[in-house]
């Protein structure tokens, strides 16, 4: 190495056994390293730095020392004779070689999308050591999310931090960080994320913002929200992308079912009543309500929204952030909207009675809302508002529309092929057949004994599944069930008023779009 060398003139062997560094190499450009013949090609750990020349231009040499003595850098000088020296400055074309290499990586994967994005970042990860832990870190984020990843976890292990994407909702582990090492690319997500650098023993979230570009070369900005939670050795760090552009902005691009589609066109047309959607946590609610939102969006329709957090920015729509550290809570921001002469109101969770009612006379005033809940199923909704304290007589005439809605994956159209079906799957969907028959729902699918399985591939990273399909159930609410909710009667006695009117639940949808060739059994009895 350049600080075991004892002569400062350089014999031909000595030359040839040197290593240059070329971040080191690139600190003087080619060109001026020509004229001046004076080449940079290493710093060592005790801040000296490495130059070579030909000493025929000492006065530019002076210029160099004294610019890296105002960077608080020693040198030490290595003379050679010009011959030796040009060939050193074959270096510069190996460097161009490299940072070409670099540029044409770097470009496959601003482009990649998808498998290659995660093939990409594997090959990329290694180099994570060269690379300032900022540039990294911004690279692999842009990788993470080109992927189709909807989430990122930094899960803290004993020894690492496994590194796992949610792909079409399940999580895979991709790679593994040194706990040790993590640190420093922790402390650069909290810096882009505007959240205290020095505090590691309490729960800390905020978000931040990146440009991604697709295989077309057309650039887009994502945002990102970030939660940091203590842990025993790292914090645990969960990164949620908000993409805008995977929004889906009309019904029928969506997941709908023709029966549920009208269900849902023919009650939002409506100006007045209450529609609930409820779900488990994670079941692309956001991607429902703003769809909705997105069919009502029009100069004619004054519509506000109470948001915690606001997701998405919406042209047209005031939406409020709800902020409890400053008591502005639902009940708060809820009185405060019908003073601004809505149509259309978003109340994004439903969580007390005050909201509840408050909502729910809204409703009775002409306002159409929209809420969501926590439940299992739609019809356990109106157990669950009744459980809150709301007044039946209210709640029956304002309520109209409830959705109930879950997430499966679909299966991959490129690997999928037929095969025949089981006894126990004969018997499960035969059976859901017979029911549905038995209820005389219209326009439902033919079995034939076959059924869709997929072995894996390139597209769909050996998972089976690409992308991701919700299943619905729609509970309309009829004069014979408002009689049942002011009574006070059980889930039970609504299912059946419900079943009565064509009502198919989430399993019974789910079984639909296995025939139609959408998903598959085992995927549905994961969900369930």
């Amino acid at each position: 190495m350049p600080n075991q060398l004892i002569n400062t003139i350089l014999e031909v062997n000595d030359v040839q056994a040197l290593q240059v560094d070329f971040s080191q190499l690139k600190k003087i450009p080619r060109e001026n390293a020509q004229n001046i013949q004076v080449i940079l090609y290493y710093k060592d750990e005790d801040n000296f730095v490495y130059l070579l020349t030909t000493n025929n231009h000492p006065e530019e040499l002076k210029k160099i020392e004294k610019q890296l003595e105002n960077q608080w850098l020693k040198t030490k000088v290595y003379y050679t004779s010009v011959e030796w020296f040009l060939e050193w400055m074959k270096w510069y074309e190996k460097l161009e070689a490299e940072e070409k290499q670099e540029q044409e990586e770097h470009e496959k994967r601003e482009k990649a999308e998808w498998n290659s994005a995660i093939t990409l970042m594997k090959q990329f990860f290694p180099k994570k050591d060269s690379l300032d832990p900022g540039e990294f870190i911004l690279e692999m984020i842009r990788l993470w999310f080109q992927s189709g990843a909807s989430d990122i976890h930094f899960q803290p292990e004993w020894k690492n931090i496994t590194l796992r994407l949610r792909l079409d909702w399940i999580l895979q582990d991709v790679v593994n960080f040194d706990a040790k090492d993590f640190w420093k690319y922790l402390q650069k997500l909290k810096f882009i994320s505007w959240v205290k650098m020095n505090v590691d023993y309490i729960p800390q979230d905020w978000r931040f913002s990146f440009e991604a570009t697709n295989h077309k070369w057309e650039k887009k900005k994502v945002d990102a929200r970030v939660n940091f939670m203590p842990w025993m050795i790292s914090e645990s760090t969960v990164i949620r992308f908000l993409d805008s552009e995977k929004w889906i902005t009309t019904f029928e691009e969506i997941w709908f079912s023709d029966k549920n589609y009208k269900i849902l066109k023919k009650y939002i047309s409506k100006t007045t009543w209450i529609i609930i959607v409820t779900w488990p946590t994670w079941s692309w609610k956001t991607t429902t309500l703003y769809s909705i939102l997105n069919e009502l969006n029009n100069w004619k329709n004054k519509i506000i929204t109470l948001e915690d957090p606001i997701e998405y920015e919406i042209p047209w729509i005031q939406q409020s952030q709800i902020n409890y550290s400053k008591n502005y809570d639902y009940e708060t921001g809820l009185k405060a909207i019908l003073r601004h002469d809505p149509d259309i109101i978003l109340v994004w969770e439903t969580r007390s009675k005050e909201t509840a009612d408050i909502a729910i006379n809204a409703a009775l005033t002409w306002h159409l809302v929209f809420t969501t809940l926590h439940t299992n199923s739609s019809v356990a909704s109106i157990p669950r508002l009744l459980s809150m304290w709301v007044e039946p007589y209210l709640l029956a005439p304002a309520i109209q529309l409830i959705l109930g809605q879950r997430l499966v994956r679909k299966i991959c159209p490129n690997c999928a092929t037929k095969r025949p079906a089981n006894y126990a799957e004969q018997s499960e969907i035969e059976e859901t057949l017979k029911r549905m028959d038995n209820l005389n729902i219209p326009n439902l699918p033919v079995f034939d004994w076959t059924l869709l399985e997929s072995h894996g591939c390139s597209q769909c990273n050996e998972t089976w599944y690409k992308w991701r399909l919700a299943i619905l159930e729609a509970l309309e609410i009829t004069d014979d069930m408002r009689n049942l909710i002011i009574d006070k009667n059980n889930e039970a006695s609504i299912l059946i008023k419900a079943r009565e009117n064509w009502f198919t639940t989430l399993v019974e949808d789910w079984i639909i779009k296995v025939l139609k060739w959408e998903t598959t059994l085992d995927e549905i009895h994961r969900v369930l």
